[in-house]
Order: structure tokens, then sequence, then C-alpha cells
């Protein structure tokens, strides 16, 4: 037996619906892109994904069999194996999981930009055309259908594309948060005043916060830093609040300016 689903391989949605097919009695057996086949078992097993190096799982084919796989790109796979957490072939894939969600959520941006590139064209060329023609009661009622069409589907695709990218990156920014692996991360710059301060800050105990850059000072001691972080300006507080005085320095958010 074979179906036919769209999901992110690897993903906690796809290894749901595998592990509800498992129920009714049909075990996974091979995944091509689209199109998952099953068998009819007396008792399927529960499936879990794990993302591991292309290189790292065919070094393992004459130990390791997993019930399937499938290769994402050149040097990622995924491969679904009947065994508990504890006996997990990779102990923590949670660096490979960022990498993979990471591409799809350009993927899903890509797609976006692409579908609403093609409709506007579509409908531009669509007024263009119409407007080399004589003009009749007819030909405004399908010029008018034409741009309703192509502005619905323009629609659809937008909130498709966004709601996948949407995903994607609330799994990335988890990931990130896990990892602490924020290389890639868009970091606002929020804005950090040390005030009447006998020294130049030592920032290097909140390296942890992010990227640290001395922006301006003054004679009268205050320090404007600005400060790339992923972090909130709530945990930003708290964390400057652990070793001064909240009379002494003042977060402002990245959409905020300061008050001179």
């Amino acid at each position: 037996m074979q179906k036919r689903r769209f999901f992110l391989k690897g993903s906690a949605a796809e290894v749901a619906w595998l592990n509800r097919q498992a129920t009714h009695g049909y075990q996974l057996t091979a995944i091509h892109g689209l199109t998952y086949q099953f068998k009819a078992v007396p008792r399927a097993h529960q499936l879990i994904a794990e993302y591991l190096p292309q290189t790292t799982f065919q070094a393992m084919t004459t130990v390791f069999h997993p019930l399937a796989s499938y290769t994402l790109r050149d040097d990622m796979a995924v491969v679904y194996s009947a065994v508990t957490p504890e006996q997990r072939v990779v102990n923590n894939d949670q660096q490979y999981r960022l990498t993979v969600y990471r591409h799809a959520r350009d993927v899903a941006l890509n797609w976006l930009n692409g579908w609403v590139l093609v409709v506007w064209l579509a409908m531009s060329a669509t007024i263009v055309i119409s407007s080399q023609l004589q003009a009749t009661p007819l030909l405004t009622r399908l010029l008018l259908l034409g741009l309703t069409i192509g502005a619905v589907l323009m629609i659809i695709g937008i909130i498709t594309g966004c709601r996948a990218a949407i995903r994607c990156h609330r799994e990335v920014c988890r990931l990130i948060r896990v990892t602490g692996d924020d290389r890639e991360a868009w970091k606002p710059t929020f804005h950090v005043l040390f005030k009447h301060q006998p020294a130049v800050p030592d920032t290097d105990c909140w390296d942890d916060l992010g990227q640290w850059q001395l922006a301006l000072h003054n004679q009268r001691g205050d320090y404007y830093f600005e400060l790339k972080t992923t972090l909130s300006e709530l945990e930003i507080n708290n964390t400057l609040a652990q070793r001064l005085s909240k009379q002494d320095f003042t977060v402002m958010s990245w959409l905020g300016l300061y008050v001179v």
C-alpha cells in the first residue's frame, strides 16, 4: 500500500502521521518523494526519525538497518527506525535538525517570492494584452475575472508560504536556544546605556548575551553600547541587573531611541 503526503522529512508532524499508520497495522517500508510505501503487519512498530550526515549513514550500513531512509540533500539524510529514544543511533541530532529547518525555511520563502512574482507577471501580462484589444463588455468582464482569480491565487500562495515559513522559523528559534548556534540568525541591535561609570564597563562577563560594541561615551561616565542579540529586552535587563543596580543602566529596544 502507498499513500501520498507532503511533509518535511523527519519533522514531528510526519513522524506523528507515520505512527498513526502504525497503530492501524501499516509499517513504513520506503519513501520516494511524496510517496510513502507501507505493508500490512500484525504488529507495526512505532518510529522515530533521526537526522545524520549522508557519509555517516553510509558508513553504518553494515550494522544499522533502518526501516526506511530518505536523502534530503547530498550531505544529509533522515532515517526511520523502530527503536526507543534510549536506543537512538544519534544521541543528539539537534544541530543537523537546525540545518534542515533553516534550509526548509529558505525554500518556503523562495517559493513564496517566486509564486507572487509569477502571478504578478501573469496579471500584468493580462492587462497589457487586453489594452491592445478593442474594449467590449465581454472583454471587461473577462479581464476583471482574470484579475480576481490572480489576486485570489496570490493571496492563497502568500498565506500558504507564510504559514510554512513561520512554522519552520519557530522550530529554528527553538533549536537555536537548544544548540546555541545563532551564526545565521538575525540579531536585532539593542542600545545599552551604562550611567556614571568610572571606567569603560567590562562587557566580557556578558559575552553570552551577544556581540557588544562601544558606540560612544561622554565625560560624565556614560557609555553607549550596541548589543546584537537574539534575546529579549527583559532577558537582557534581568542579566545585567545581577551585577549592576537598575539605576546604573538602561536598555532600549531595537525599535527605541535614546533620550538625550
